[in-house]
C-alpha cells in the first residue's frame, strides 16, 4: 500500500470529524468519570472503549481493506498494514482532571508508521503529521527545539523499575534542566515536537499505540528517533530515543549502559 495525497486528505478529514464530534462527551467526563482497573493496573472507562470503536467504524469508511487495532480491542502482531489507536492516552489523567490526555491514531503501512493524529480534547489541538510532509498543529508547522543537553527537558518515561537499570532516572536528573512527566505520553510527544520539551528516553511500554504517533510527529517536525543499540527506529521496539537533532546524539549515549548490560 502507498498512500496519495488525496487518500491522506480523505482519512484527515474523517479523523477530525470524529474526534470532533466526540469532543463534548470527553469533557463531559473529564474529570469524572466512573472507570476501573485491567489486568496491568492501567485504568479504563467505558469512553476508552467508545471512541476506538468510533474511530473503528470511521476508518473502516476510509479503506475498508485497512486493518484495525487499539490498546482496548486488540491487535493482532500480524498486520503489515493498519490503523494503530489509542482512544484515550493518560486516561489516568482523563479520570483526575488533568489536562494531559490525547487520542492517538497512526497508520503502519508496510511496516512504516507513515501518518498519525494526536488530539488534545481538552486545548482543542490537533496535531497531524505525515511521512516526508512534516508535522502541525491546528495547521501551523511546528518544529522540535535547538537546545542542547544541558538545557532540556527530556521526558524519562516506561518501565524504568524493571529495566536492567532502574536507577537511571535518578542518574539523568543532573544531566538536564528538567525532567518532566504528565503521565500521558501522547501530549508530552506534542511538547517535544513543538520544541516545549527537548527529548524522550522511553523504557519498554503497554504497547506500540502509546509512543508510535508521537514518534512520527517528531520526526516530521526535524527530530531524530532511534531504537536503543540501534541506528533506526522499528515501531514495535518500544526501546526509544527521540529528541531534537542537537542533542540527540548525546542524549543517545547515555543509553548505551542500558542495552550492553
Amino acid at each position: 500500500m502507498k498512500p496519495t495525497q488525496d487518500f491522506f486528505d480523505h482519512a484527515d478529514k474523517h479523523i477530525r470529524k470524529v474526534l470532533l464530534e466526540l469532543r463534548p462527551t470527553l469533557l463531559k467526563g473529564f474529570g469524572s468519570i466512573e472507570h476501573h482497573l485491567k489486568d496491568d493496573q492501567s485504568v479504563v472507562t467505558e469512553m476508552d472503549i467508545m471512541v476506538e470503536e468510533r474511530l473503528r467504524a470511521a476508518m473502516a469508511e476510509v479503506d475498508p481493506s485497512i486493518g484495525f487495532g487499539g490498546e482496548e480491542t486488540g491487535l493482532d502482531p500480524n498486520l503489515a498494514t493498519f490503523w494503530l489507536v489509542d482512544p484515550i492516552d493518560g486516561t489516568e489523567a482523563f479520570t483526575r482532571g488533568l489536562p494531559f490526555s490525547t487520542n492517538m491514531i497512526c497508520l503502519i503501512a508496510d511496516h512504516q508508521p507513515v501518518m498519525s493524529v494526536i488530539y488534545n480534547f481538552f486545548t482543542d489541538d490537533y496535531f497531524l503529521a505525515i511521512k516526508g510532509r512534516g508535522a502541525s498543529c491546528n495547521g501551523h508547522v511546528i518544529h522540535v527545539s535547538e537546545r542542547p543537553l544541558e538545557r532540556a527537558y527530556v521526558v524519562a518515561t516506561g518501565r524504568w523499575h524493571q529495566s536492567r537499570v532502574p536507577n537511571f532516572v535518578s542518574e539523568l536528573r543532573p544531566k538536564v534542566a528538567g525532567l518532566p512527566k504528565l503521565h500521558g505520553s501522547g501530549c508530552e510527544n506534542t511538547y517535544i515536537a513543538q520544541g516545549a520539551f527537548d527529548g524522550t528516553i522511553v523504557a519498554g511500554g503497554k504497547g506500540p499505540w502509546d509512543h508510535v504517533p508521537g514518534m512520527l510527529l517528531i520526526q516530521e517536525a526535524g527530530g531524530r528517533v532511534e531504537n536503543w543499540g540501534s541506528n533506526t527506529y522499528d515501531y514495535r521496539d518500544m526501546h526509544i530515543v527521540a529528541g531534537n537533532p542537537v542533542l540527540f546524539d548525546d542524549l543517545k549515549a547515555l543509553t548505551v549502559p542500558l542495552h550492553q548490560q
